[in-house]
């Protein structure tokens, strides 16, 4: 119901009970101390209805009714009946979350004891009834005579209501200007305007959605008026959503457009009376009154009808609204209000579903930018209920998409809502916007992150964001705490000062190129995972947020991703005026938080100066996740770089440097970039699959640099859809068969070289060997020699193996390498991202970036994939794995990366301890572990990159298998 409607229920209310309490006064003065709370109930919600106090709740009245009641039990039996049913139906209307169930039926159980034919069995003293007192027994009488009880959750208006309603006839769908708010949901009561005190007559039933539905279908039909009528409508709202909230809305528009295509079905065989505005008119203001008690029954779930129903009930109230514009041609706010009423119904059925919390996200957001974008603010105080359901949507997108996200199922037990007086029970929905707020100005970290939620939410407009703060701190209420005003004045100055510097501060930073931008979401939304491919997608207003807080520059900065445009981790070079300054990354929260843990363990103590970042600062900016909740931030990292220079990846630079350079850097990189790491060599004794999540078995412990990582989620990538497309084999790469023509057959790489090559067919499965290596299924029959020797051998098992450890980097590949400088010099390297940094194997870093010269360097053909092959097999077979001669013959291209592989294992292998040579075995299975995570990375040039580190690392794990058998000799 309306805000005016209700001012004149508790009007009313708030008249019963004074005739009520000053009768038992005068009759019996000295009860008078007994009703001293009722009595201080009555004045303070007197004086808040006189002063349009916003939300006047109306238990403080419900509460002296039954203490009245209690009273007039025993002196007059109809006015008894009478409080205690006025104290049901305000109780009820306030009893979302079951404060008042046990009041209800005390009051119900005292009306069981009062008979029909109840007479006062004590006279009061002869008084002089004034107009309020003859009003309120009147009506009393006609509540009791016309008005049957009705059970919770019926969606019933009370007798109260109902006679206020009576009373109100020109409150209809405008709302006049009073205020409505909602709880849980649904609306509570609110007043905007003040009490006035009249009788009131007689009740109106309400009437539901058939009886109007089947007035519509009165008179002749125009099933080819309503048609075109939906038609535009659904047209109107496209283009509303599309001008102001077209990203999120992109996600209703599937349920629109199916809910558009039910109103022909639910409107069949209804006339339009379309040359009656009048008509129009009252159809529209019924609609809505019906639809709106609807919801209240919905949210509080007392109805049974179906949800696509009642969204269907929205729209026709919308379709009439927008029917009476071709007459009212200033009423299309109206129109615009039913559609946001249809958004909040979609959000009220989604606000507790965590597997909807993508969509739950969609429709608060849109639901808000409609509003603030397409209504002005006088049209907003027309239908001031939408001011309630804007609350509502802000609340809930703070807390389940802000700095500190809370699941949409564990909404209700958040303890930033938790209620002042009842610490089991939350505050109404409503108020939820404001409470978080508020305390989040004593939250630091969270500033710049709510303030970027906000501009969002306001379309990145200054003025909107004051529109959007005004109306969620003009009429909130405070519960009763004390210096709650000033907390919201506080609050209010606060938000807004943050929201107008990020808004300035955003405008001095420029995005160059974001390879990571989610097409059209750069203009509202900030960060998603992709569907497809699962890589992280900002936003441009984002990126201009944490870059102005981490890479601030004198006259401005400026981001641009091209340099590292492969990755699937959002890493943009920063640079000033002066030129580049350092590299941005935005990944998860524990990924950041660990990468500078790492910095400063491991980087900042012992590589040089000249090769790592100056400074790792970490930003307080944190945005969640809009489809899982998962946190992400910003990494800044700064380098010493020249004005002149313009840094590039290593993989650029090999591809295009001098090939005698080639195997100086390579020396550089891990002699003296990364030297002082592997200067630390030391010996240790332990389980080399522990090393690598490729054979980690499942049950091992846990590690700080793979966290959650072992064979079986590998495994598990590799059956991915992503990973079949690519690979062209349903259900993925099985694991399950030892050799490769089982994997082969009809699939994309039959036409590759490889596999035209007999000798191919039966090489090993990798992803079969590393399975068994790490325990998960059955051993194949016959294979429990195998295995116990690739496991327990002396000389060829793994889990007791001796090996050298160092610091490794964790995540060596030609992306993680800066080389700087003017052309024509060797460059200057720059190492970065250390998330994965530990102490670990010592063939790590060396085998990962070997795996990545071979699949993300070049684009290879078929004649230079044979090319490779044939080296990387023969240096396998022949024993020169560790100095292997680089053909004359071979594509310049091949023979690039030759020289870096060939350079990086000579350097390995003289890292070996005298007494405790590197052996052959050692690196391989380094090189097989290493080799796999590559043919399900999605940032290659192209399909073949992706099967080339698949086909060689079956030869890898061919040469261990043969090995292990004997087929062959050791090396």
């Amino acid at each position: 119901m309306n805000a005016g409607v209700h001012s004149e229920i508790l009007g009313y209310s708030a008249d019963l009970l004074e005739s009520a309490l000053n009768d038992a006064v005068q009759a019996e003065p000295d009860m008078e101390p007994r009703f001293r709370k009722a009595r201080e109930g009555l004045i303070r919600t007197q004086e808040q209805l006189t002063k349009g106090f916003p939300n006047v709740p109306g238990y403080r009245i419900a509460n002296g009714a039954s203490t009245m009641g209690d009273y007039y039990l025993r002196v007059d039996g109809a006015r008894a009946r009478a409080l205690f049913e006025l104290a049901v139906e305000l109780f009820e209307s306030e009893n979302d979350d079951g404060r008042y169930t046990r009041t209800i039926d005390y009051c119900r159980s005292r009306l069981e004891q009062i008979k029909p034919e109840v007479t006062p069995t004590v006279r009061l003293p002869d008084q002089v009834p004034g107009p309020a007192t003859t009003a309120t027994a009147a009506t009393a009488t006609a509540a009791t005579a016309t008005t049957p009880s009705t059970a919770p959750g019926e969606g019933a208006v009370s007798a109260v209501a109902a006679a206020a309603v009576a009373a109100v006839p020109a409150l209809g769908a405008e709302g006049g200007v009073a205020t409505v708010s909602v709880a849980a949901g649904g609306e509570t009561a609110a007043v905007g305007a003040t009490a006035v005190h009249r009788p009131l007559p007689h009740v109106h039933p309400m009437r539901d959605w058939d009886t109007l539905l089947d007035d519509w279908r009165t008179g002749e039909s125009d099933e080819a008026t309503v048609g075109r009528l939906i038609d535009e409508l659904g047209a109107r709202i496209a283009d509303l959503l599309g001008t102001h909230a077209a990203v999120p809305a992109e996600s209703l528009m599937p349920m629109l457009e199916e809910d558009l295509r039910d109103l022909r079905t639910h409107l069949t065989f209804v006339s339009v009376p379309t040359d009656d505005a009048q008509a129009l008119h009252q159809r529209a203001k019924e609609a809505r009154s019906v639809c709106r008690t609807e919801m209240m029954a919905y949210a509080k779930g007392g109805t049974a009808v179906e949800v696509e129903v009642l969204r269907q009930h929205w729209l026709a109230s919308a379709l009439w609204n927008y029917a009476v514009e071709s007459h009212w041609h200033s009423s299309g706010y109206q129109t615009l209000a039913d559609v946001l009423g249809y958004l909040q119904l979609i959000q009220i059925s989604y606000r507790y579903h965590a597997s909807r919390r993508q969509l739950l996200l969609d429709v608060t957001e849109t639901a808000v930018l409609l509003a603030l974008g397409a209504l002005r603010d006088t049209e907003l105080n027309r239908v001031p209920h939408v001011n309630g359901w804007m609350r509502h949507a802000v609340g809930i997108h703070l807390l389940v998409g802000g700095p500190d996200p809370t699941a949409p199922n564990d909404l209700r037990f958040n303890e930033l809502i938790q209620d002042p007086k009842y610490s089991d029970r939350h505050i109404y929905a409503e108020y939820w916007a404001t409470r978080v707020l508020n305390r989040w100005t004593e939250e630091t970290r969270h500033r710049s992150s709510v303030a970027l939620m906000l501009l969002k939410l306001s379309g990145w407009k200054a003025d909107r964001l004051d529109r959007l703060l005004d109306l969620l701190y003009s009429s909130t209420g405070y519960y009763g705490e004390p210096g709650a005003s000033d907390e919201h004045r506080e609050a209010l100055a606060f938000w807004r000062r943050a929201g107008r510097e990020m808004l300035t501060t955003i405008r001095m930073v420029r995005v160059a190129r974001n390879p990571w931008e989610p097409g059209a979401a750069s203009a509202f939304g900030l960060l998603s995972v992709g569907p497809e491919d699962a890589s992280v997608r900002i936003s441009n207003r984002l990126l201009q947020g944490i870059s102005a807080e981490l890479a601030p520059g004198p006259q401005g900065t400026m981001v641009q991703g091209a340099l590292f445009a492969g990755r699937s981790v959002p890493t943009f070079l920063a640079l000033d005026s002066f030129g580049p300054v350092g590299v941005l990354k935005i990944d998860e929260v524990a990924k950041v938080r660990r990468e500078k843990e790492n910095f400063d363990r491991f980087a900042e103590p012992y590589l040089r100066p000249v090769y790592r970042a100056s400074k790792c600062v970490v930003g307080s900016t944190t945005i969640a996740n809009s489809g899982s909740g998962d946190l992400y931030q910003g990494i800044f990292t700064s380098y010493v770089f020249r004005h002149s220079e313009d840094p590039k990846t290593l993989r650029e630079w090999v591809r295009t440097a001098d090939p005698e350079d080639l195997q100086p850097v390579i020396e550089e990189v891990f002699m003296d970039a990364l030297g002082p790491w592997l200067c630390q060599a030391q010996r240790t004794i332990g389980d080399l699959r522990g090393e690598y999540p490729a054979l980690r078995p499942a049950a091992f412990e846990l590690t700080s640099y793979a966290p959650g990582k072992n064979a079986e989620s590998e495994l598990e990538q590799f059956g991915l859809p992503e990973v079949a497309d690519v690979f062209g084999i349903t259900g993925g790469i099985p694991w399950q068969h030892r050799r490769l023509e089982h994997v082969l057959e009809n699939s994309a790489m039959a036409s590759s070289p490889f596999a035209t090559d007999p000798d191919t067919r039966s090489v090993t499965n990798p992803l079969w060997l590393v399975a068994h290596m790490a325990e998960v299924g059955k051993r194949d029959p016959g294979t429990d020699a195998l295995f116990d020797k690739l496991l327990y051998d002396r000389q060829y098992g793994i889990t007791t193996a001796s090996y050298l450890t160092c610091v490794c980097h964790g995540d060596l590949h030609g992306e993680n390498v800066l080389a700087s400088g003017p052309e024509g010099r060797r460059p200057d390297l720059y190492v970065i991202d250390f998330e994965t940094t530990h102490q670990g194997h010592i063939c790590k870093d060396f085998a990962r970036l070997e795996s990545a010269l071979w699949s993300r360097t070049f684009s290879w053909s078929q004649e230079q994939l044979l090319q490779v092959r044939s080296w990387f097999v023969g240096t396998l077979r022949d024993g020169t794995m560790w100095e292997p001669a680089i053909p004359v013959d071979v594509h310049p291209d091949v023979a690039r990366v030759l020289l870096c592989v060939a350079k990086l294992r000579s350097i390995l292998k003289g890292c070996e301890q005298r007494n405790w040579p590197l052996g052959e075995a050692e690196y391989q299975w380094a090189l097989l572990a290493s080799l796999l995570p590559f043919a399900r990375y999605r940032d290659h040039e192209n399909q073949v990159n992706r099967h080339l580190p698949f086909l060689l690392a079956a030869d890898v794990a061919d040469v261990l298998v043969e090995r292990a058998e004997g087929t062959r000799s050791a090396s």
